[in-house]
């Protein structure tokens, strides 16, 4: 079983960063955050690509194409299936081959227009959120900042918000999504009574106590957050522990 990641708070440091993710607590509201940046939608190498087709193309032609290529899709899966059905009702060897050879013909395309169609719909949807309903211009809004996660802990509250940031580069029209993101959560009851509960900071025995009930979080496997204390000196200490999840 894999040791409980500890995140340590030395008295009077309310922060501490573990794994790209900032860690803060608020004592005297009992409040715990977690913030963590993420990568940018959209790579600069990928925006670049996604300019020069628009610009050669027009963000029409590439909504058209990728409408396309959705649509031949479609139609060679349905060639597909109907040549599988068919297949099943043909034995002489010669007819056998031709349908074997329609269906090698079909996955082939099918590879070829799933690509095609996820290419370009890739495009599409960055003229789509490139685009400013203020100025009314295609390729100007763009991420000026890292989206940001942040989990927030209170007492019998837990909540996961996602902030994206964006702004014009023609107008300069900024827009500061924040909206709230789903999270399977429960609260287990602490322990009164530690087998460990000197603290490692002070030294002090039968100081430490788990102050706060545990947050369960279920994602593949259950993430358990676990929140101690020291009464003597005010140190604090956040456990992070994962586990497969029993269904």
């Amino acid at each position: 079983m894999a040791k409980d990641k500890r995140i340590r708070f030395p008295s009077g440091s309310y922060q501490a960063f573990y794994k790209g993710i900032r860690y803060k607590i608020d004592p005297e509201n009992d409040i715990v955050e977690m913030t963590q940046k993420l990568n940018p939608r959209y790579s600069p190498e990928s925006r670049e690509e996604a300019v020069n087709l628009a610009n050669k193309l027009g963000v029409k032609k590439i909504q058209k194409r990728a409408r396309l290529f959705s649509k031949l899709l479609l139609l060679s899966v349905l060639v597909f299936l109907f040549l599988m059905f068919v297949s099943a009702h043909f034995s002489v060897k010669s007819e056998s081959f031709l349908l074997s050879t329609g269906r090698f013909l079909t996955i082939v395309s099918e590879i070829i227009f799933l690509y095609m169609f996820g290419y370009y719909r890739a495009v599409t949807n960055y003229c789509a959120d490139s685009y400013c309903e203020k100025c009314g211009k295609h390729l100007v809004f763009e991420e000026f900042q890292a989206p940001l996660v942040k989990e927030e802990s209170k007492i019998g509250i837990y909540t996961k918000t996602l902030t994206q940031y964006w702004h014009c580069k023609n107008c300069g029209h900024e827009d500061i999504k924040v909206e709230p993101q789903y999270i399977d959560h429960y609260q287990e009851k602490r322990q009164d009574n530690l087998k460990e509960d000197t603290c490692e900071e002070c030294g002090k025995e039968h100081a430490m106590e788990e102050y706060r009930d545990i947050d369960v979080l279920n994602y593949v496997l259950k993430k358990k957050i676990r929140y101690f204390k020291c009464r003597n000196c005010g140190y604090h200490e956040i456990r992070l522990s994962k586990r497969f999840r029993i269904v």
